[in-house]
Formats: C-alpha cells, sequence, structure tokens
C-alpha cells in the first residue's frame, strides 16, 4: 500500500514520518549499534543546541528532513564525546580534496526518552 507522500502538506508528512518513526522503533530486528558503513547521507553543520538537564546533556539537531531530533546524553556519554570532539577540533586542517574523515569513534551512549 504505497503512500503518495508528493500531495501531502507540511503538517501531514511531518505526522506520518513522526508514526513511521516510532512504529519503527517497536519492530525487530532493531536499528545496529554497530557505525553505519558504505556510503551515508549526512547534513553538513547542522544547527544545534545543547542543554543541561537532571540525568544529562539535552542535545539537539536540525535535520532537514526529520526536524528537530533530541538525544540526552549521559554523563559518561558526554565525557568520552568531549574528549573526541576536542581531539578533532586539535587535528590540523586538511584541504577539501583530502581523504574522506576517517570514522568516528564508538561511543557508549545510546537510547530515547520520550
Amino acid at each position: 500500500m504505497p503512500i503518495d507522500v508528493s500531495q501531502l502538506t507540511v503538517v501531514e508528512l511531518d505526522e506520518l514520518i513522526a508514526r513511521a518513526a516510532k512504529r519503527r522503533a517497536s519492530l525487530t530486528p532493531t536499528i545496529t549499534d554497530s557505525q553505519p558503513q558504505g556510503e551515508i547521507q549526512a547534513t553538513f553543520d547542522p544547527k544545534w543546541y545543547i542543554t543541561g538537564v537532571t540525568n544529562g546533556t539535552l542535545l539537539q539537531i536540525k535535520d532537514p528532513g526529520h526536524g528537530w531530533l533530541n538525544y540526552i546524553i549521559a554523563p559518561a556519554s558526554r565525557a568520552v564525546l568531549l574528549s573526541h570532539m576536542l581531539q578533532h577540533a586539535l587535528l590540523p586542517q586538511t584541504p577539501a580534496t583530502a581523504q574522506p574523515a576517517p570514522a568516528p569513534a564508538p561511543s557508549s551512549g545510546g537510547g530515547t526518552v520520550h
């Protein structure tokens, strides 16, 4: 039963995406914790916000197709993320024609808070 998304309004499409994501989260097999391999689509330099919350740090990242994605990063994962970000910040700048960036280090974080 294909859905003609070209006829949906912004509100209808946002609702469909949200419902589909919620449904996918309930299915097995679950999405792997392994880092994605092969060709990936990525948003360059997305808008983001960070806010402290009781059980960690709320990281909000704007995705052009999914809207605002919200993650609570636990303190231990936040420290690991900080060390990796600092390490990358201190790397020398490479020209745009250089080899692709190395794969990011795996994190211990994960989970969804609703």
